[in-house]
């Protein structure tokens, strides 16, 4: 099984997205973990890889099985463990090796293509302080089947 991190970094009312060359989808920018690293080493090293920023006091804020199923089987699996930042510095590289950098407002972060299981995850750390807990099952073009999560996302009061 890999795992995966990535991070959500708010800047006031503004998130950094990674937009994937493949599909067109924005993401959260991270990586998979190398052997002997922690994930709290493997999120930092990651988003500075993509981004060329340093995130300072990530936090984590979910951690998820991603399942992928083809005719009823399971051929792939992953964990991801998703972090929130407020604080980073350094500066953004004008070109990430993974796709393209942009500030996106926050409130249109979930209008933006992107995975169906990236939508609830987003919906939840861009609102929620809670730690989310959940399962995606996908197909092999990452059609989203089904999922759980607990606790079920909730708005805070006044976003």
């Amino acid at each position: 099984m890999q795992r995966v991190t990535n991070c959500i970094v708010v800047d006031h009312d503004q998130v950094l997205l990674l937009q994937k060359p493949r599909r067109g989808w924005w993401v959260a920018p991270g990586g998979k973990m190398e052997a002997g690293e922690s994930i709290l080493e493997t999120v930092k090293r990651e988003y500075w890889e993509e981004t060329g920023i340093t995130v300072k006091n990530p936090e984590l804020k979910g951690i998820f099985s991603m399942v992928i199923f083809d005719e009823g089987k399971i051929v792939s699996e992953w964990m991801l463990f998703t972090f929130k930042a407020t604080e980073h510095e350094g500066e953004m590289l004008k070109q990430s090796p993974e796709g393209k950098l942009e500030w996106k407002k926050k409130d249109e972060v979930l209008e933006l293509p992107m995975a169906a299981g990236d939508k609830w995850i987003f919906k939840h750390v861009l609102h929620s302080d809670r730690l989310l807990y959940g399962t995606f099952h996908y197909t092999p073009d990452f059609e989203l089947l089904s999922y759980r999560l607990d606790p079920e996302p909730q708005m805070k009061k006044g976003v």
